[in-house]
């Protein structure tokens, strides 16, 4: 049984004074127009963010970029990107990695983006630095046919639900330890699904939806998108997702999964644990506005100016907080996120008082 318990457990995190701890860097072409949905992990002794980044450029490609840290909020990062598109299917770049690590082995789940549809894919590493991209991880799934839904919001800031492409996929959060013998992924956007694996390369996708938006006064109700890898925890699988509602806000909530049986929801969050509320969280270029990304970087500098002002001064504005990335620490649940899809921010909270919260 689900249980959805009335609280009051809105941001229970603690933002970095430090924030936004990275920005775009107009020195390197490759991310200087925007750098934000950081996956990470804690290795080695250090904190280890593989971010997506965008270039200046006719086509604003994506590619992924690799910073370390010893205290998780100072980060040292390289000139040159760790991944980048190479293939008609990546011609626009790899978008919002996720990392994993299963014994030896790190898993980066991220999305293969040609333009048109974004196609999850993986890649592999035994030291975090050189990386081996795999297939896209889908043979034969079907987006529309596993429940699939495509929204988009117009310019008036109405939402429309609209036909899209079969191959649809993205934001793929790996568990990070083998279950009853399987790999398991927990992906998608619009809906989430369960995927399993034999080699945590090649994947078979649920055909009905694992997770829903939920009609009513709810964060989450216009749709749901994954968040970091699940995070196992004595009460069960903490799952972090993305609920984002009729007007346009992505905000932070959770469920628990059963440890043994992690299609068994224990508890779904009524409430989020985090959202949007400062400033560099409340505008920026976000690839969500009307026309996407491929409208906007048809613009000029003053075009792009004058668009964001108008979306502002119209209050359809996207409010982002996106995250890829989680880290436990003892008691310590830190998260990355992008924030306005344009800069890479970071938060804290107690992981016992988010565990409470879930009265089970």
């Amino acid at each position: 049984m689900i249980r959805l318990l009335l609280s009051n457990n809105q941001n229970m995190f603690t933002r970095s004074k430090q924030n936004p701890i990275l920005k775009p860097n107009p020195k390197n072409t490759w991310e200087a127009e925007k750098l934000y949905n950081s996956g990470a992990i804690f290795f080695d002794g250090k904190y280890h963010l593989f971010y997506r980044a965008v270039g200046k450029g006719t086509d604003w490609k994506s590619a992924i970029g690799y910073a370390v840290s010893r205290d998780g909020e100072n980060f040292q990062r390289f000139d040159t990107p760790l991944l980048f598109g190479e293939t008609e299917s990546e011609k626009r770049g790899l978008e919002d990695p996720r990392i994993t690590k299963i014994g030896d082995t790190f898993y980066m789940a991220y999305a293969a983006y040609d333009g048109v549809t974004p196609r999850l894919c993986v890649a592999t590493s035994l030291d975090l630095k050189v990386w081996e991209k795999q297939c896209p991880v889908f043979f034969d799934w079907n987006f529309k046919k596993a429940g699939g839904v495509y929204l988009e919001w117009d310019e008036e800031g109405e939402l429309h639900e609209k036909e899209k492409f079969s191959e649809w996929s993205k934001s793929g959060g790996i568990f990070p330890e083998k279950v009853n013998g399987k790999y398991l992924m927990l992906f998608g956007e619009y809906r989430i699904w369960f995927a399993e694996s034999d080699d945590g390369i090649h994947w078979i996708g649920d055909q009905s939806p694992f997770l829903e938006p939920r009609e009513g006064d709810y964060f989450d109700n216009a749709f749901v998108e994954m968040g970091p890898p699940p995070i196992r925890t004595e009460k069960g699988w903490l799952v972090l997702y993305h609920g984002i509602n009729q007007q346009h806000c992505y905000k932070i909530g959770f469920l628990l999964l059963d440890l043994v049986d992690p299609k068994k929801i224990l508890y779904r969050s009524d409430k989020p644990i985090f959202e949007p509320e400062k400033d560099y969280e409340m505008s920026g270029i976000v690839d969500v506005l009307p026309g996407g990304l491929s409208a906007l970087q048809k613009m000029s500098d003053k075009e792009l100016k004058n668009f964001l002002a108008e979306a502002e001064k119209k209050g359809i504005m996207p409010r982002v907080t996106f995250c890829c990335g989680a880290v436990v620490i003892g008691d310590t649940l830190r998260i990355y996120y992008g924030a306005s899809d344009s800069v890479i921010c970071t938060a804290s909270a107690s992981l016992s008082d988010i565990l409470k919260s879930a009265d089970i």
